[in-house]
């Protein structure tokens, strides 16, 4: 049995080893790549550069066709309209099924709307070409406004839609390890429901709400097919919601395929947006969890 037991152990810490070890090899890669960039291109002329034309770059110049910021601010725009459709979403149907909805309604509810996370995002990339967009624009002319047939606003609202259940499963399960006793004090010297939730649930539960908030900022900063379907490829510096723009992980898409060469400074800019958004991310997971260190409750 001993034995057993030290396969078991070894064989669990062997596939750990692999995971930090696979982790180690794609960062190392990833920033390989991104030093040769770097090499050829200012560092300044990529985070300060306003001109994103990378198709008409070439090997011995042009660095000045490298400015990533129209990237950047569309990754940006997009992701900030799909949060403003998915966090108030995801949080309302997560304070309905953990405190108003009964046990029935939950039990089938909730896994319902999980399924959503799990189709495809070239599915709601056709639903936002399809329905969205077409939708948004006879809206815009009935109001006398022009919406382009590729934007940023089509692109966040899908992206929000698809975003939705992952903010509302993290947000309900955090809601739902509130102890009861908090609620039950709270209805017990007179609180109606609902300032039970706004004063006492919400801030108890406030660190992980937080932490499925950042995640779902996560998600929608690395989404690649619903921006390529519904807000374009055209690199703007804008922050007008009707206008087309594009993210950091189509250009990576729209850089790496084709027939280009792999040491190219256009190819190479693909492995500095990629190593750019890592760090986004690494530096949003971080955030969220000194906010679930610092800030969570422990109950006995």
């Amino acid at each position: 049995m001993a034995r057993f037991e030290n396969m078991i152990r070894t064989g669990l810490l062997a596939c750990t080893m692999l995971s930090v070890l696979v982790t180690a090899l794609i960062i190392l890669s990833v920033f390989s790549e991104t030093f040769r960039f770097f090499s050829h291109v200012s560092f300044l002329d990529f985070f300060f550069g306003t001109h994103w034309s990378p198709q008409s770059a070439t090997n011995d110049g042009g660095s000045n066709v490298f400015g990533a910021v129209p990237v950047f601010m569309g990754t940006f725009l997009v992701t900030l309209i799909a949060m403003m459709v998915a966090a108030p979403l995801g949080l309302y149907a997560a304070i309905y099924l953990s405190v108003y909805a009964s046990t029935g309604f939950r039990n089938w509810a909730k896994p319902l709307l999980e399924i959503l996370a799990g189709v495809p995002s070239v599915v709601y990339g056709y639903f936002a070409v399809i329905a969205v967009a077409p939708m948004l624009r006879a809206a815009g002319e009935m109001i006398g406004i022009s919406i382009a047939s590729e934007s940023a606003l089509t692109a966040g609202i899908v992206m929000g839609i698809m975003i939705t259940p992952n903010v509302m499963s993290l947000s309900e399960d955090v809601i739902s390890s509130v102890p009861k006793s908090l609620s039950f004090g709270s209805l017990a010297i007179g609180a109606t429901q609902s300032e039970t939730v706004r004063n006492v649930i919400l801030p108890a539960a406030l660190p992980g709400i937080v932490s499925a908030i950042l995640l779902g900022i996560s998600r929608g900063i690395g989404e690649t097919m619903v921006v390529v379907m519904a807000a374009g490829m055209a690199a703007n510096l804008t922050l007008n919601p009707l206008e087309s723009v594009t993210t950091a992980t189509v250009q990576i898409v729209t850089l790496l395929v084709g027939d280009h060469e792999f040491d190219s400074n256009k190819t190479l800019a693909a492995f500095a947006l990629g190593f750019s958004l890592f760090f986004m991310t690494l530096a949003l997971n971080i955030i969220a969890l000194i906010i679930v260190k610092r800030y969570r409750e422990r109950y006995d």
